[in-house]
């Protein structure tokens, strides 16, 4: 599957680019104050290297000359470049120097400076940071593949017309000639052993790193990690792991745990359903945009899979089910549903012509993908051949394990976009050369560091599932794996709950992440409790002692949080700053500091009510402030005020205020 950040949930350029789309990504970053100190040279010699002030950026740029091919087979040099962070307190000499490695593969390091910055913040002051982009990526040089990089999702023709326009040199952006790059730059730059971390496909090529650099290693980092060797094609690890996030998500929260059976159990439902009868329809983005969707097994096989990136997904999907096929009254709700899948396609795609190749390179990501990732067929072979290679592999494997992506058939799993299901990926891409063999990032030999490393793991995490963190650390004779309860795909870059980003950087300092009792801490997802129509199809905020609202009042109260709420909920699938309610209205959002602010205009979560008004989430410490006037049908009116803690465990959401002229004071579960 494909180990992209996705540009609306970790690109960090997040994407910054999760840019991610993923990635830039529309997640909130730990704060840095680095800066080059006033009397900072404009040129910085190190090592053998002179470096000079990068333009944008506080720090030194260098570009640094390598073969193509350090075979000599395909002559040619790649410039691969660099960013350089000298340590801030000068009086004192560093103590080492960190390298971070973003993911992808195709993404640039260089364009999620502000998230490394971030992550390490005030290791800093005594540490120098390096940050490359590997080849074909970012500033060295990026593979331009121009019908590949404007298509939102990878198609065949396009991959196969990249691989042509590469030509020889096809073979020659895999994970183990970057790690050689980056050994060459380290010997230019004088610097011995490093602290490396690796995100998403960073954690494959900072391994590969590990095995055939072993000894310039002081620690290793891999979060959201999978084993650069000793992974099976077919990623079997994935469906057992969204299966069980969507249970557990369930089980944890109070909104949905007392429901009859299991949260997949009622998926399995929809997907029964959406077999039978397919659903087209139209449903709004995440950024407001009408676009043409449908619910079928592909369309729900790619949320499950996808939901790996941020909590949206896992908040409404069991709802939304629920919605279809057991409307409170009335027909089948299907807006739910065709919302999350309209925005899960938007924020999702990898690729589309508003991605700059600075930031991401489609073609290197197939480059990579082609040349490193174990396949159902022989790459060697002909695309003809390959083609009978995976039918053959596919006839097998569902005769001895159908039920690999359950409840989802192969086939199912095979329709979603290439560079998610990734079985079809690579049957166009080039037969390489004898000289150059695809499949092997390290050397069947390799002996990786013995250097400490530590494995971070999204228990909620299908991408790279938490069982193929476990192979990686396997990898190492020195490894220890960390499972992140109720977190998700990269668990330090953007740590809002202030847990795993201690643990790295105390992991820095010491060689030991010390207490990680906090991993088991985090708070659950919160599941919304249902999908309605009508605000008289909710359940009634609780009223507290000197209420004075009637039970229809309370109601309207719990539809006017859970609209608020609503808004907020499309904060990882907005990149414009402004979007659209599920049943009408807009609103708009925009940071201060700290404070994330939500500006709602008549927005419309249910058919009978209207909510305006501002919602304020701080998300350093979580408290979330909402101020509301409400409009409902026949003329009622109302002004609310609610306040909760978002990273509470089993958060209540506090309401007081007015409805018709009726005092308010409740309480409910914190949407």
């Amino acid at each position: 599957m494909s180990f992209a950040h996705r540009r609306s949930l970790i690109t960090l350029c997040l994407l910054s680019a999760l840019a991610s789309s993923a990635l830039g990504v529309n997640r909130p970053h730990p704060k840095t104050t680095y800066a080059l100190p006033s009397h900072a040279p404009k040129a910085l010699h190190v090592g053998s290297l002179d470096l000079e002030r990068c333009a944008k950026t506080p720090a030194y740029c260098g570009d640094f000359l390598r073969p193509l091919d350090p075979s000599g087979v395909v002559s040619g040099a790649i410039n691969i470049h660099f960013e350089f962070y000298p340590h801030r307190n000068t009086r004192q000499p560093s103590l080492g120097t960190l390298v971070a490695s973003e993911g992808g593969p195709g993404y640039s390091t260089t364009e999620s400076r502000d998230a490394y910055l971030g992550l390490y913040g005030p290791l800093l002051e005594q540490r120098d940071l390096l940050l490359m982009d590997n080849r074909g990526t970012g500033g060295s040089q990026p593979i331009d593949c121009l019908t590949l990089q404007a298509e939102a999702y990878p198609l065949p023709p396009a991959i196969q017309t990249c691989g042509a326009q590469l030509g020889p040199t096809a073979y020659l952006y895999g994970s183990g000639l970057a790690a050689d790059d980056l050994a060459a730059i380290l010997d230019a730059l004088a610097i011995g052993k490093i602290d490396l971390y690796g995100d998403s496909y960073g954690t494959f090529s900072t391994e590969a790193f590990a095995g055939r650099h072993p000894d310039r290693l002081r620690s290793l980092i891999l979060d959201g990690a999978f084993p650069v060797v000793g992974i099976s094609p077919w990623y079997p690890e994935t469906a057992p792991t969204f299966r069980h996030a969507f249970n557990a998500v369930c089980e944890r929260s109070v909104t949905c745990r007392n429901l009859p059976g299991d949260s997949i159990s009622r998926i399995e439902r929809l997907l029964d359903s959406l077999r039978k009868s397919p659903l087209p329809g139209t449903a709004r983005n995440g950024d407001g945009q009408l676009r043409s969707v449908t619910a079928d097994p592909s369309a729900l096989a790619y949320l499950m899979t996808t939901a790996a990136y941020g909590p949206l997904i896992f908040r409404e999907l069991d709802a939304a089910a629920r919605a279809y096929l057991e409307p409170s009254a009335g027909p089948p709700d299907a807006a739910p549903l065709l919302r999350l899948i309209a925005e899960d396609w938007a924020s999702s795609a990898s690729g589309g012509p508003d991605i700059h190749l600075s930031s991401y390179s489609a073609g290197l990501f197939a480059a990579v993908s082609c040349t490193d990732y174990p396949q159902l067929y022989d790459m060697s072979a002909t695309p003809d051949t390959r083609a009978e290679q995976l039918e053959a592999a596919i006839r097998a494997e569902q005769q001895q394990h159908p039920d690999v992506y359950a409840p989802f058939t192969i086939a199912e799993f095979r329709t979603m976009p290439l560079d998610t299901s990734v079985l079809d990926l690579c049957l166009p891409w080039p037969v390489p050369s004898a000289q150059h063999h695809p499949g092997q990032p390290v050397p069947p030999d390799a002996k990786f560091t013995s250097a400490p490393v530590l494995v971070l793991s999204g228990e909620l995490d299908s991408v790279t599932a938490p069982q193929q963190g476990t192979l990686a650390a396997a990898l190492f004779p020195n490894a220890k794996q960390l499972l992140v309860n109720n977190s998700f795909h990269v668990t330090a870059l953007g740590d809002i709950d202030n847990c795993v980003l201690p643990i790295v950087r105390r992991f820095l300092e010491t060689l030991d992440p010390g207490d990680t009792s906090c991993t088991h801490k985090i708070p659950e997802v919160r599941t919304l409790p249902k999908f309605a129509a009508a605000s008289s199809q909710l359940d009634p905020a609780i009223a507290t002692s000197d209420n004075r609202g009637s039970r229809d009042d309370l109601q309207i109260a719990a539809a006017a949080v859970l609209t608020a709420s609503d808004a907020l909920a499309r904060y990882l699938v907005n990149t414009t700053g402004s979007g659209s309610g599920l049943r009408g209205g807009t609103f708009r959002h925009h940071s201060a500091g700290d404070i994330e602010r939500f500006d709602l205009d008549h927005l419309c979560w249910t058919n009978n009510l209207a909510v305006s008004g501002t919602v304020d989430w701080n998300f350093s410490t979580g408290e979330t402030t909402a101020r509301l006037s409400v409009q409902g049908s026949q003329g009622i009116k109302g002004n609310l005020n609610v306040t909760w803690f978002d990273r509470q465990a089993h958060a209540t959401a506090i309401i007081s205020g007015k409805i018709d002229g009726h005092k308010i004071t409740a309480t409910m579960p914190a949407p």
